[in-house]
């Protein structure tokens, strides 16, 4: 979900195509967020329960991939892989919080977008927290599971709050 997140969030803010720019541009653009858009169609089911049980059941996968793990570098002091990650996902929404920010600042914040702001950043600070404390549980050799589910759960409402953020603009 990180990574499809990440690839979103990459895709979301390639610029626009100049009208007398280059055809090949022209169709990256539009085919990366043809893929984009479809798997977002493709998780975003209207069944519930489904987009959490498919978070919980994807990250061990992801995270016992071994190929993942050359590819993937952990952040130096992360605890582990999830550590790691979340704090990636973290600096991300952080970033689009900034973009967000300034953009309200100097008016170009679509009117009703100012409200999901708000959502992302209460979203953004209840998954901070819960980041913190997962980290907290790890590094006093606490059981975490019940933090990481927690962290888990914060980071998909992040997420989300971050793609409706994205799509208002």
């Amino acid at each position: 979900m990180v990574i499809y997140w990440m690839f979103s969030a990459a895709v979301s803010s390639m610029p626009e195509p100049a009208p007398n720019g280059s055809s090949a541009y022209l169709w990256f653009y539009r085919f990366l967020h043809s893929i984009a858009g479809n798997i977002t169609t493709a998780l975003g089911s209207k069944i519930p329960g489904v987009k959490t049980m498919t978070v919980i059941l994807l990250i061990p996968i992801l995270l016992s991939v071994s190929a993942c793990r050359a590819h993937y570098a952990i952040h130096p002091g992360a605890l582990n892989t999830a550590d790691s990650a979340a704090y990636d996902t973290l600096l991300v929404a952080s970033a689009t919080i900034d973009e967000a920010r300034m953009a309200y600042q100097l008016g170009r914040l679509p009117i009703g977008a100012k409200d999901l702001l708000n959502t992302l950043i209460h979203s953004y600070n209840l998954a901070r927290q819960s980041w913190l404390t997962y980290r907290g549980a790890i590094a006093s050799n606490m059981a975490p599971d019940i933090y990481f589910d927690e962290l888990a759960e914060n980071l998909k409402d992040l997420t989300t709050a971050i793609r409706a953020l994205e799509e208002a603009k």
